[in-house]
């Protein structure tokens, strides 16, 4: 390994700054077509039943690198107002989709007057957030949001949007799953904010309910559009397929699937990725084992030998394990949350390792109710080899962390991490510049 790469293993980011923001729980960074970034910050408070939680935004955050401390000042509020119960992961918006760019905000959670879950669209493309447009209005349940994929799944030329979402019914019963698409109208956005009713399909019921990902792989010549996903409800890791020709994910008939562990936990959130760059994906998933007796967390991660649609040709390792959770006063808890790959500078991703080859990815985590942001890389280059050492880059102190974005905010080939510590109600902005 070079002398470069051995120095920037051993390095940790450094602190810039800390702001104020209370219950500051889901961060996302976007960059725009114009180069314009945008920062968001979702909050939600669990015991203000049926009041609104506010997301903010602050625009080109790298031009402001000097101020993180005052941050807080500077955040402005989307939408101008809270118009959402428990907002979740901010999703961009591309122009394709309706003409502008934007972002479109997740929301709903199981928390008590919290349920009645938003699809908004704003538009940024004029420079400042203008909306909300609620794409799931008039649905029948209280659904909870978490992600979009955007796809044209109906091959008309209009790109729709694929989401998951879950309910628990309100007096008692098994979580009500579906993974739908909402199809794109190619109407033009009301011109007054508020309800935007797209038609609503159901794809797979008691599926995906919370995370998911698309992927295009290939078996026997024959290429499939995958998504992968981590079903919080029924505990499973699973993929689900269909071949990748146009309008295909409209037929619910053709889905098939692949259940790649029915025991990790409870799983938030899981990714599919070439960890160790040798060419072949793997899958990482983070899970919390609830059962009495076993309560800890795990960061998983399933190599594949064979063929992917084969369950017994993926193998499970652990990346990292043993988190233990804090109590939390509304539902279960869990730990770790948010995974995210990165290389800490461009230097770095494009120094050769002591093989030749670039550099295995860091793992940025969130240990969510553990109160803690880790940094995670690599032991080994070897391919082989999956140790990591994982280090604790801020501790909150408090029983939640939030969620975290990674983005070179000014440039200067060094990697930014922008981490919530949700009950603390801190941001904490790094730097691994020196």
């Amino acid at each position: 390994m070079g002398s470069y790469v051995q120095a920037e293993v051993a390095m940790m980011p450094r602190l810039l700054g800390k702001f104020r923001l209370a219950h500051a729980g889901f961060v996302e960074v976007f960059v725009e077509e114009s180069g314009s970034q945008f920062m968001y910050i979702t909050t939600f408070n669990a015991a203000l039943p049926f009041f609104h939680d506010s997301v903010y935004f602050l625009k080109n955050p790298g031009a402001r690198m000097d101020s993180v401390s005052d941050w807080d000042n500077q955040l402005e509020q989307l939408g101008g107002k809270s118009t959402a119960y428990w907002p979740n992961y901010p999703v961009y918006l591309p122009r394709e989709v309706l003409g502008f760019e934007g972002v479109i905000q997740t929301s709903g959670f199981l928390v008590p007057g919290k349920g009645d879950g938003r699809l908004e669209v704003y538009d940024t493309s004029a420079g400042l957030p203008d909306g909300p447009w609620d794409i799931a209005a008039g649905q029948s349940d209280s659904w909870s949001y978490h992600w979009v994929l955007w796809k044209d799944v109906n091959d008309d030329g209009l790109i729709d949007a694929m989401t998951a979402r879950f309910y628990v019914p309100l007096f008692g019963g098994d979580p009500v799953r579906e993974f739908v698409w909402f199809q794109n109208p190619g109407t033009p956005r009301p011109s007054s904010h508020g309800d935007w009713k797209w038609e609503s399909h159901v794809l797979i019921r008691q599926g995906p309910d919370v995370y998911f990902e698309e992927h295009i792989l290939e078996a026997d010549g024959v290429e499939y559009s995958v998504i992968v996903t981590a079903e919080l409800w029924d505990e499973n890791v699973m993929l689900y397929y269909v071949e990748n020709t146009p309008g295909a994910w409209a037929n619910a008939d053709q889905i098939k699937s692949v259940t790649i562990d029915t025991e990790p936990g409870q799983p938030f959130e899981c990714h599919m990725a070439d960890l160790n760059l040798d060419g072949t994906m793997e899958i990482m998933a983070s899970a919390f084992d609830h059962r009495k007796g076993n309560e800890t967390g795990n960061l998983w991660a399933y190599t594949l030998q064979g063929d992917w649609r084969n369950a017994e040709d993926w193998k499970r390792i652990s990346l990292a394990s043993g988190f233990q959770a804090n109590s939390y006063l509304f539902g279960s808890s869990m730990t770790p949350g948010k995974q995210r790959l990165f290389y800490p500078s461009e230097e770095y991703k494009n120094t050769p390792n002591e093989l030749g080859n670039q550099p295995k990815p860091w793992i940025a985590l969130s240990g969510d109710d553990d109160g803690i942001h880790y940094v995670m890389h690599p032991m080994s280059e070897d391919p082989t080899n999956w140790d990591y050492d994982l280090k604790i880059m801020v501790d909150t102190e408090a029983t939640t962390a939030g969620t975290m974005a990674i983005y070179d905010f000014d440039g200067d080939g060094y990697m930014e991490i922008v981490s919530a510590g949700y009950t603390e109600g801190m941001v904490y902005v790094y730097t691994f510049a020196p």
